[in-house]
Order: structure tokens, then sequence, then C-alpha cells
């Protein structure tokens, strides 16, 4: 597998989410905290599991800097 290993979790998550979100803060400097997190949310693919199993749902950072 080349060294990596499959994983999942907040732990794994949180560095991609914080990526994505340092990109859209480039973008758009001035947006403040309320408006990234409703905008990272409205950006997701629903998974079609309950929200306490995914969330939001899957990130798609295409539609989040869009």
């Amino acid at each position: 597998t080349g060294g990596y290993e499959k994983r999942s979790g907040t732990s794994m998550s949180t560095p991609v989410v914080s990526g994505a979100i340092a990109l859209l803060l480039e973008k758009y400097p001035s947006m403040d905290n309320h408006t990234v997190k409703n905008r990272l949310c409205a950006s997701c693919d629903d998974l079609g599991f309950p929200h306490s199993r995914q969330g939001c749902g899957l990130l798609n950072v295409t539609r989040l800097l869009g």
C-alpha cells in the first residue's frame, strides 16, 4: 500500500477541512466564522446517513470555493 493506511474519524478529517477553509478564507478574507460554517455545511454532499453519523456530509471543495 505504499506506506498508507485507511483511517477514518474526526482526527483524519480535521486537517482536510482546515485546509479547505484556509483556501476559502484566502479567496474571501472578510468572511466571518458564522458564514464559513454555513457555507461549509451547505457545500457538503449528503451521503444518505443520519446526521449523527455523517454530520453535514462529504466535503465538496469545488462547491465550497465556487
